[in-house]
């Protein structure tokens, strides 16, 4: 099988920076798993850190999450062991086909979830989760009023918040994206380009 190559840059920009180049295979530093990727996530971060953000080294591995099978172990990490399927959430280096991060932000994939949805999780289902239970302090029977609920922590905020007993409005840029989100556990939905969500929600 041909091995993909990584994603990179080496100055910010546009997406025409990216590049596609072979690229010596990490290390495993203390405290830290090498992960063989199945699965890669492109979050809305990815973009800005291309844009703009700073270039640790280059070239540059682009990228944040990934899901993968555990191929290395650095002395002492108790977990996850070799051959666990993870997903791993870090500032960079998700686009590759092998990746070294902390072990401490990797995540066991539960049997019967797919490795492509599990690399799309942490970002989007744990900002959601800050959004409506840290910050928010959200409870059953209160209403969460999500906006964006068609982006990818709206969607992750939509089951949350239905799963909490919560009562759910969401916004969105069309009809078509609103339907789609019933099946989500959307309420009542809300078009902002023809609506006032204001209006709607007093």
């Amino acid at each position: 099988m041909k091995r993909i190559k990584p994603a990179v840059i080496y100055e910010n920009g546009a997406p025409d920076v990216l590049r596609y180049e072979d690229v010596p295979d990490p290390e495993c530093p203390d405290g830290c798993v090498v992960i063989d990727t199945a699965a890669i996530s492109v979050e809305g971060g990815d973009l800005l850190a291309r844009a703009g953000g700073q270039l640790p080294a280059v070239p540059h591995i682009v990228g944040y999450q990934s899901a993968g099978t555990v191929s290395e172990v650095a002395d002492g990490v108790e977990s996850p062991a070799v051959g666990e399927t993870v997903v791993a959430l870090n500032a960079f280096g998700s686009h590759a086909a092998k990746r070294a991060v902390p072990a401490m932000v990797t995540w066991a994939v539960p049997a019967g979830l797919d490795v492509m949805q599990a690399a799309c999780v942490p970002v989007a289902f744990g900002t959601a989760y800050e959004c409506l239970f840290t910050a928010g302090n959200l409870e059953q029977g209160q209403t969460a009023l999500i906006h964006t609920g068609a982006g990818g922590v709206g969607m992750a905020a939509i089951q949350l918040a239905k799963r909490a007993g919560a009562m759910v409005i969401s916004t969105a840029s069309s009809d078509e994206k609103l339907e789609r989100l019933n099946a989500l556990g959307l309420d009542h939905g809300i078009n902002y380009a023809t609506e006032n969500f204001v209006e709607r929600t007093n």
